[in-house]
């Protein structure tokens, strides 16, 4: 594979073990690598209009209009590493909890300082800023919700994972917690039961194919107001990935170990807090 193939692979693993985690997600990491924009127009090509390409027999005209290579690579790393992650994620976030969420801060940190350097910043874009940090904060400190799992409401949950995944800031799968189906799709996954996959992943083909359109629109006409509302999205998921918390309270390091009686794994997260802001960077760098 050339180059170009696998940094699109190794950033789709990325996007995948994000959304595989409550509280990351796969739309932040696709916009601090340089790749969001992209991502979002090759899911927007999939309208009526290929359809055209198929009745006169042009598939190669086809898989260029999708972007296909560059979607094909960038799936198959993000089903890989979300299929295969979604286990040892949570055995981490019940024995290390604090190092993994202190990895995904320290890739955000150093990609919010990335993407805010250089840009020429306006009073609207102060506005929008904080708007999107607002809306951010508010999905972060949500209560979950009880919802019965049925054909319907699985639907309904991957349109809003999938359309919250394709936001910076806001995590599919946390998405599915606050809903209260997190645990039933793992369970899925774990158990290869197709039938919860399969609507869950109806809903995610609806909201991709129309979310994504919204959002190209956006970025077209509004690209740096747009950029400056995600920044926000981006900032407010900090406060879902601070390392030491537990039911929305955040502690110090030592205040963690007093009142949950957990390890904190002070050293170990710090240095996965410096191991996600160099992966960050060397990810950004090479977009």
């Amino acid at each position: 594979m050339k180059k170009e193939q696998w940094l699109w692979l190794i950033k789709g693993a990325a996007m995948g073990a994000a959304d595989a985690v409550p509280g990351v997600s796969g739309g932040t990491i696709a916009l601090i690598t340089g790749i969001y924009e992209r991502f979002i127009g090759a899911l927007a090509s999939f309208r009526p209009g290929l359809w055209r390409f198929i009745r006169v027999g042009d598939f190669r005209g086809l898989w260029q209009a999708i972007d296909g290579q560059f979607l094909a690579f960038l799936g198959t790393g993000i089903l890989v590493s979300l299929f295969s992650v979604l286990s040892l994620m949570d055995y981490l976030l019940s024995t290390a909890a604090p190092v993994v969420w202190s990895f995904f801060m320290g890739v955000i940190l150093v990609s919010l300082w990335q993407l805010s350097r250089g840009r020429h910043w306006h009073w609207q874009d102060a506005l929008l800023l904080t708007a999107g940090l607002a809306i951010s904060l508010f999905f972060a400190t949500a209560p979950d919700m009880t919802v019965t799992v049925t054909p319907l409401t699985l639907v309904l949950g991957g349109i809003l994972a999938i359309s919250a995944m394709l936001l910076p800031g806001i995590s599919g799968s946390f998405m599915l917690v606050l809903l209260g189906l997190y645990p039933a799709v793992v369970a899925a996954v774990h158990d290869r039961n197709l039938m919860v996959v399969l609507w869950v992943g109806l809903g995610c083909a609806i909201g991709i194919l129309s979310f994504s359109r919204f959002l190209q629109w956006l970025l077209h006409n509004w690209h740096e107001r747009v950029i400056s509302f995600m920044l926000g999205f981006v900032a407010g998921a900090l406060v879902k990935v601070w390392p030491w918390q537990d039911s929305g309270r955040w502690f110090t390091p030592q205040q963690y170990f007093a009142d949950t009686q957990l390890d904190s794994w002070l050293w170990l997260s710090l240095s996965a807090m410096i191991s996600g802001a160099i992966i960050g960077h060397f990810m950004r760098n090479r977009s």
